[in-house]
């Protein structure tokens, strides 16, 4: 079970880490080959875009584990000790709120490319492989902003307490 949980805590990294080094190479080999061959392979950009856009949404989860995209900071962090954990707890509710419907309505569009086997330029690749990264990055924002908020709402819980108390 130790081992699972592991994984589960670094699974956002683990992706991120894959899709930049294959970013990376794939447009290494591009620039190599055009520069030393004056070739240049097309699928390569339209491949590294796709990896991009999963990137930027797995990022995202990322960045809401790490409480960064736990939003309104400035508020929270402005209002009395007493009142910061329920701010908080507001904020992922928002944040909850905002990925479930980008999840909806990124699982809404996915159901359109595949409904009219939308396809990419080059490789001919249908378009739901990018569209997918919408609603399973949502999915993870969603799990994650869950609990980031929860322990934070814990943390400035305590604070607030230990604040009264003294």
């Amino acid at each position: 079970m130790k081992f699972v949980l592991g994984i589960w805590s670094k699974l956002e990294e683990f992706i991120l880490v894959i899709l930049f080094a294959f970013m990376a190479v794939m447009n290494f080999i591009n620039v190599v080959f055009r520069y030393c061959f004056s070739q240049s392979f097309s699928f390569t950009e339209e491949i590294t875009i796709t990896a991009f856009v999963w990137v930027s949404m797995i990022g995202i989860a990322a960045a809401y584990k790490r409480l960064a995209h736990m939003g309104m900071s400035f508020f929270v962090d402005n209002m009395p000790k007493k009142i910061q954990p329920f701010m908080t707890l507001l904020s992922m509710l928002c944040s909850v709120v905002l990925m479930v419907l980008l999840m909806k309505y990124g699982a809404d569009m996915v159901s359109n490319q595949i409904r009219l086997n939308s396809r990419t330029a080059a490789l001919n690749m249908p378009m739901w492989v990018q569209g997918l990264s919408i609603p399973i990055g949502s999915f993870f924002c969603v799990i994650r902003s869950i609990e980031a908020g929860i322990g934070e709402f814990k943390r400035l819980n305590k604070e607030a307490k230990g604040v009264g108390a003294a």
